[in-house]
């Protein structure tokens, strides 16, 4: 009690004002711009070198700049075959993959012994290639890591090592993105659907509605979908776990600020009051506590992300900093006009308004 003192924050009285009296312009508006949002969000790019959101002073970073710079390598694998294959089938395996595009050069222990006298090859550089089970043969790309010719490349590799022994094994930095691209892109959908269609059902059981779910995650995706597609309209690359980190968080923050403007609006309305009065009171009743709310958790992301060096850790916490505000905007802006249009839907696939009179 001694501490208490007057409220700082406004009412934001015009802000609830011009919600209700522009609903089906902004209604016409979220219509136009959800299949934009959408097409950007599906366009950006996304990168899956790790190393690419490192600082380039890092030793690391600096050494792999100088060996592309002075030796040329770009990207370095290896193949492990059957340590019993003749030499004559290794050579003509080799040769073969010497002419897909974009390879470099090719290695192995079969090449040095044919090139370099026997007195420069010792035994440890022997064991080096040959193992108790496999042979190695080291293999040089022109092409980047992640990169849809390196991808490529290695299926054409692929193909040739399955023709010469089924066990072989393609293995590197190269292999190791592709299989994480393919990985991550299945999980990502996976989780993604499987976070939906969870807060889906827990809305269904909370709100005892059949469309006010669907209202509520089509106005929370489209917000998502914004705050997705600013980096393809502003042509940058983020990294590849920004979809699933900021695809959950921000669905799980703004359903939030959704469901405390809904449940205040079922209420107005199972107490038997109009559309717009139900609207309106629940929107000027929310917005000081979805600010609130969304500020903070701008404002915990937002200097981690101007600060950070670590150009993955700075891109997911600007993401997130700006999903804040834009879920903010959309909650306040959007989700009232979907709530007075579709008004009369809710009320038919919402239980216990019967028995108010609705």
């Amino acid at each position: 009690e001694k501490t208490k003192h007057k409220e700082i924050f406004p009412k934001f009285n015009h802000i609830k004002t011009f919600c209700i009296k522009h609903y089906k312009i902004i209604a016409i508006l979220f219509i136009i711009l959800l299949p934009v949002a959408f097409f950007c969000n599906k366009n950006t790019k996304v990168y899956y070198k790790l190393d690419a959101s490192l600082p380039e002073y890092l030793p690391s970073i600096t050494a792999n700049q100088e060996l592309k710079d002075k030796y040329g390598l770009t990207t370095q694998s290896m193949i492990l075959v059957d340590k019993n294959m003749s030499s004559n089938t290794l050579k003509e395996m080799i040769e073969k993959i010497k002419q897909i595009e974009g390879v470099d050069f090719v290695l192995s222990y079969a090449e040095l012994e044919q090139e370099l006298p026997r007195e420069v090859l010792s035994n440890d550089l022997r064991e080096v290639f040959i193992g108790k089970e496999h042979q190695m043969v080291l293999i040089s790309s022109k092409y980047e890591i992640a990169s849809n010719e390196l991808n490529s490349q290695i299926d054409e590799i692929n193909k040739i090592l399955k023709q010469y022994d089924e066990n072989a094994m393609f293995i590197g930095e190269g292999a190791l993105t592709k299989d994480l691209v393919e990985v991550s892109n299945h999980d990502f959908n996976s989780v993604n659907i499987t976070s939906i269609g969870v807060i889906f059902i827990i809305m269904i059981c909370v709100l005892g509605s059949i469309s006010l779910p669907v209202i509520l995650i089509l106005v929370i995706e489209f917000a998502i979908f914004i705050n997705m597609g600013i980096p393809y309209l502003t042509n940058t690359t983020i990294p590849f776990i920004a979809s699933i980190v900021i695809g959950t968080i921000q669905l799980g923050a703004t359903i939030d600020y959704a469901i405390l403007i809904t449940t205040k609006y079922l209420k107005n309305r199972r107490e038997g009051k109009e559309k717009h009065d139900a609207v309106e009171q629940a929107l000027g009743s929310s917005i000081p506590s979805i600010l609130v709310s969304g500020l903070c958790f701008f404002g915990a992301t937002f200097g981690v992300g101007a600060y950070s060096k670590v150009e993955m850790i700075s891109s997911l916490c600007t993401l997130m900093s700006r999903g804040a505000l834009i879920s903010v905007a959309v909650v306040i802006f959007v989700l009232p006009s979907m709530l007075m249009i579709f008004d009369k839907l809710i009320i038919k696939t919402t239980r216990k308004f019967n028995q108010w009179g609705l």
